[in-house]
């Protein structure tokens, strides 16, 4: 009796890039750290902030004022968004200074403290979002993609960069971020952009997988889930299941 026997074949990508789930915009305008905020705040989700080295090299050369604030000299440095204390700082040389509360990312990324006066800004949006609706892994694929106003039944959309895609989860940041905004599902799993693929586990951004704890050879279940409540992140599941999903929106054009 012959076994199945998995074949990996290399994958052709059709799918859009990887894009990271740091999403901003840089505007030219100057603005004072405050406005800068109020700005934000109505256009997108806040004044950008920067986690780890990872998202700090994404505004390597984009120079504008940042989420980083302090009250007083004192006071920790802390984020706009959600006033969260900051654990991933970047100073330039000789930084920070006293009696200057407000940050701007400046030259090799490096960060300097400023009085909070007019300067050019960078704002943020939130990419991963989570869609509290019941769809099948297809139905959540064209819905995210027909969030930028294309027609995902269009062939030719395949080949395009999506602003809109079921997510792409590849650094341990994505995996915390994603199981923390999972929690508020309505189902226990929740899809991402994770499919099997002429003999290989990829995501939808083309990339292959470099998780551990996932079947090698499915049969049937042949889409990928985040499981909000385990310590084995992704499961595979048949794509026909409806459940809700994440979608992600990918970096717009500097302005």
């Amino acid at each position: 009796m012959m076994k199945d026997i998995c074949v990996f074949v290399p994958l052709l990508v059709l799918f859009s890039p990887v894009v990271q789930l740091l999403n901003f915009t840089r505007y030219a305008q100057d603005k004072t750290w405050d406005q800068a905020q109020a700005f934000c705040r109505e256009k997108h989700t806040d004044l950008v902030t920067i986690r780890n080295e990872e998202e700090n090299q994404q505004i390597n050369g984009i120079y504008g004022w940042i989420g980083l604030y302090r009250e007083n000299n004192t006071s920790p440095w802390k984020w706009s968004r959600g006033d969260e204390v900051a654990t991933y700082i970047n100073w330039n040389e000789n930084e920070p200074q006293n009696n200057e509360h407000c940050v701007f990312n400046w030259q090799r990324s490096k960060w300097i403290n400023d009085v909070c006066r007019a300067r050019p800004f960078i704002c943020y949006d939130e990419a991963l979002l989570l869609v509290k609706e019941n769809k099948t892994w297809e139905e959540a694929l064209h819905h995210c993609r027909s969030l930028e106003g294309v027609n995902p039944d269009d062939p030719m959309t395949v080949y395009q960069n999506h602003l809109y895609d079921l997510a792409t989860l590849t650094t341990a940041n994505d995996h915390a971020r994603a199981q923390k905004q999972a929690q508020q599902a309505t189902t226990d799993e929740v899809w991402t952009g994770l499919r099997y693929l002429a003999g290989q586990w990829v995501w939808v951004g083309g990339e292959q997988v470099n998780y551990q704890d996932i079947e090698v050879c499915p049969t049937n279940n042949l889409c990928g889930v985040m499981k909000k409540n385990s310590s084995n992140l992704f499961g595979t599941r048949d794509c026909k299941e409806k459940r809700n999903f994440f979608c992600y929106r990918g970096i717009p054009a500097l302005r």
